[in-house]
């Protein structure tokens, strides 16, 4: 079987190659507004053209000073502004009202927005209590999200109903008090997603699709496989979870279940960084196989080329209440659960996609949620399955940058920077109109910790915006740090607010970025969007639209991701 492969694409990548718009002035590559398509360069061709840029680019050095960043990680401080990042999508006013964390497959817009719709039945139904009307209030989030607000007591609902029971039995090992109201609200599963033409190769090598095969499958170098984040997303959680398992069913954190994780996660790409990314990347046709929930495979017609395997825990959406509410939302939440699970809604549940496969049944109920923890940290620690990651930051320090975006920037990137691990080799570049070398790549250690600390203490906004000046310079650092460190996976991540007034072109850039296939994420600080998106699109990386609330979190994410 020849082995398959995979496009990870970008957040909000919808309009992919739609993006790749250039910008020159015509002599020497300068910037413009014209629109080309990216050609393929080798892997020689694009050096060359890479070091005479570079060279033409000039790039000074910067005296690397050491600085203490005397902050701790404060998971409560990181997350941001909960009414501005995840307003109400359904806000009650009668007299007791309780409000609900609802994961965004069920709170969302559409056949996603069950129980949006369910919370505006049931609050127009005047219930009361006690002789008091009653109303529900739904804020949708991530179930990783989720789980950060209530176990930092940063904002505490009156209940939670994520994707499935592993975030429960997370929240109940770190202390929080709350009481299982319901073990299933409306069913769902978490599984895989192939073309019919992967599903068939597997079993016809392997005889069916299981996690065994799955495994052997990956580990054989036949497929790549496309997860999300286990910090945020229950599909991702889920299916790391039954992985650990399967590599020691008796102790899924032993040395044994580690190396097993290592040698799985050795060839596969950036993880990716929510549901959504994963639903861009099938709709795009380039993935052969990926994790996805049910409910999003039957309600998005894309998928209909490809084929739903249930595996991992079931989605079930367990209702949570917790302990500390008072007695009267308590008894509101219970009544709407009861409401949800009227047989009507239980109907209308089904016609949008849930309770389908009721007969898949795998649960994990030996596993605590210590065990969970570790096995996030476990596989943070080894995502990248043994190989060394090359990371290069490039910071916009333009006039347009100048006041809350440039602190907003530096406060975020010394924050994020506690999420960059100790085996990283990590560099800074700085840009305006002028290009420096604020940091060189070298591991990080807490030496190169103390020097990027103070290299983004002492950045400073002032002048043009060479983006892409910026960016040829740090793939030119990250090419060099391969010679010495080959096994590495390159990264680069572009902070800026997106405005590109100098410099080099687009769509002169755009084949070297390519051809050397190098991930650029973007972070836009209040930023213009599409210059960001086109240079994450070229490889199909990430971009984070991250105002100056919740850039330190969304980064904190990525980071876990990436890093």
């Amino acid at each position: 079987m020849k082995r398959k492969t995979m496009t990870v694409v970008s957040v909000a990548c919808v309009l992919l190659l739609s993006f790749l718009v250039g910008c020159t002035t015509g002599n020497d590559g300068k910037i413009d507004n014209s629109s080309n398509n990216i050609k393929k360069l080798s892997e020689a061709d694009a050096k060359t053209e890479l070091n005479s840029y570079v060279k033409k680019i000039g790039p000074s050095t910067a005296t690397p000073k050491r600085d203490i960043d005397s902050g701790s990680v404060d998971t409560k401080a990181e997350l941001p502004d909960i009414d501005k990042t995840y307003p109400l999508t359904v806000e009650g006013s009668n007299q007791i009202n309780a409000e609900i964390f609802v994961s965004p497959e069920k709170a969302g817009s559409g056949k996603d927005g069950l129980f949006n719709e369910m919370a505006e039945a049931f609050n127009k139904k005047n219930v009361t209590i006690d002789g008091k009307t009653v109303s529900v209030s739904i804020r949708s989030m991530a179930s990783g999200t989720g789980l950060d607000y209530i176990s930092s007591e940063s904002y505490v609902p009156d209940a939670y109903t994520p994707s499935n029971q592993l975030w429960g039995k997370m929240l109940e090992t770190q202390g929080t008090g709350l009481t299982t109201v319901a073990e299933r609200t409306i069913g769902n599963t978490g599984g895989l997603l192939m073309k019919e033409a992967t599903y068939d190769d597997i079993v016809e090598k392997y005889g069916e699709v299981t996690v065994d095969s799955l495994v052997k499958a990956v580990m054989d170098d036949d497929m790549l496989l496309g997860y999300t984040n286990p910090y945020t997303s229950s599909t991702g959680l889920s299916l790391l979870t039954q992985l650990m398992t399967h590599f020691d069913s008796e102790n899924p954190l032993s040395d044994q279940a580690v190396d097993a994780l290592r040698n799985f996660q050795k060839d596969l790409p950036s993880t990716l960084y929510n549901t959504l990314q994963l639903r861009e990347v099938a709709k795009n046709g380039s993935v052969d196989i990926l994790s996805i929930s049910y409910q999003t495979y039957i309600n998005t017609p894309e998928f209909k080329q490809y084929k739903y395997v249930p595996l991992g825990m079931r989605q079930d959406s367990p209702m949570y209440v917790m302990n500390d509410a008072a007695k009267e939302k308590q008894q509101v939440v219970s009544a709407f659960t009861e409401f949800v699970e009227e047989q009507a809604n239980q109907e209308k549940a089904s016609s949008y996609g849930f309770n389908q496969l009721d007969d898949y049944d795998y649960q994990l109920e030996a596993i605590d949620g210590a065990t969970i923890t570790s096995i996030q940290k476990l596989w943070k620690e080894n995502k990248n399955g043994g190989k060394p990651i090359i990371a290069v930051f490039v910071a916009d320090v333009s006039g347009s940058m100048d006041g809350a975006p440039i602190n907003s920037l530096k406060q975020s990137l010394l924050n994020s920077g506690k999420y960059i691990g100790d085996d990283a080799y990590v560099g800074l570049v700085s840009y305006s109109d002028q290009v420096t070398i604020e940091l060189p790549i070298e591991r990080m250690d807490s030496k190169q910790r103390s020097y990027f600390t103070g290299a983004i203490k002492n950045l400073t906004a002032d002048g043009g915006t060479a983006t892409y000046d910026g960016t040829l310079v740090a793939l030119s650092m990250i090419q060099e740090k391969l010679e010495e460190v080959p096994d590495a996976r390159p990264i680069i991540f572009v902070l800026s607010d997106g405005e590109t007034n100098e410099g080099y072109e687009f769509n002169k850039v755009a084949p070297i970025i390519k051809s050397l296939g190098v991930s650029v994420n973007t972070i836009g600080y209040n930023a213009q969007l599409d210059e960001l998106k086109k240079l994450s699109a070229i490889n199909e990386s990430a971009t984070i639209n991250a105002d100056n609330d919740d850039v330190v979190y969304q980064l904190k994410q990525l980071f876990n991701a990436e890093l």
